[in-house]
């Protein structure tokens, strides 16, 4: 039997209703929690549903937002002034049963006044209401749990094995989430990369663009020149001699994860012939040895 009973307008606070719920459930069980959205199976007589809870709740916890007045039906009429209307049967019912009820203000909504509220429910402004902040969530709603274990006893074992493994895939999702976001995103390709012969590719970057030159580390001159596009760390280029037609090249290369290296192929492209190509962020030392 349901112990604690939410009662929330979806229109008002169906998300905060569900997040009190998934934090209430870790200490009491979710067998304990009733919320209409998630414990009526389809088919089911909505009204009797809720009678049945009501009987065997301890805690009713009315979430009231900043809307939680003034929702109309169809018709424009306030739903509240409807004598039909399902949270006002709820909050009727738990009066009528003198079950525990505490106001829960969410979203920065106020205790409503007694010329708010129809008559049978003028009494709901006597009970003490509790607020929840978003800024202080946790330590909100851990204080309305210690005052719920006076009524209801927590779970033996509310960490339920179902409970964990949602939300250690749902860490999952959210790491692997970022990690794609971060793979997709440019990588910084501009600077100097050094070829174990000292000569270097002298990168400008703008965006997803990039222009190459080839610099002869002995002459100081550009001897090939060149544009690429990234694609998250990858770079692929294409290099035309800067003094003739001969030698094209197109590459392909991706940056490590440190950032400190390039490393691909480079392809002659009237050859096809494929070489490695490992670019460095840092000349090599070049030997001082004379033969």
């Amino acid at each position: 039997m349901n112990k604690i009973f939410i009662s929330y307008r979806r229109d008002d606070s169906a998300g905060y209703s569900g997040r009190l719920a998934d934090r209430l459930a870790l200490s009491f069980g979710d067998q304990q929690i009733f919320r209409d959205f998630e414990d009526i199976d389809p088919g089911q007589n909505f009204a009797e549903s809720i009678q049945t809870s009501l009987s065997g709740a301890d805690v009713f916890l009315v979430v009231i937002g900043p809307h939680w007045l003034q929702v109309t039906d169809r018709n424009g009429l306030r739903r509240l002034d409807n004598a039909e209307d399902f949270v006002r049967l709820e909050i009727e019912t738990a009066l009528q049963r003198d079950i525990q009820i505490i106001p829960i203000l969410v979203n920065g909504a106020k205790m409503p006044r007694t010329s708010d509220l129809p008559a049978s429910l003028s009494t709901l402004i006597y009970r003490q209401a509790v607020e929840l902040s978003d800024s202080r969530w946790e330590q909100d709603v851990g204080k309305l749990i210690a005052y719920i274990k006076n009524y209801v006893k927590p779970a033996k074992n509310s960490w339920n094995v179902r409970r964990i493994a949602v939300y250690i895939v749902t860490a999952l999702l959210a790491l692997t989430g970022t990690a794609v976001w971060l793979s997709r995103q440019p990588a910084d390709f501009s600077g100097q990369w050094y070829f174990d012969s000292g000569d270097y590719l002298l990168i400008t970057q703008q965006d997803k663009q990039v222009k190459i030159e080839r610099i002869d580390v002995t002459l100081q001159n550009v001897f090939e020149r060149g544009e690429g596009q990234v694609d998250g760390r990858r770079l692929t280029f294409n290099l035309e001699p800067v003094y003739s037609d001969r030698f094209k090249h197109r590459g392909i290369v991706k940056k490590s994860w440190n950032g400190q290296a390039l490393a691909g192929e480079l392809i002659e492209v009237f050859s096809d012939k494929h070489e490695a190509l490992v670019l460095e962020k840092q000349p090599r030392p070049q030997s001082n040895n004379q033969p």
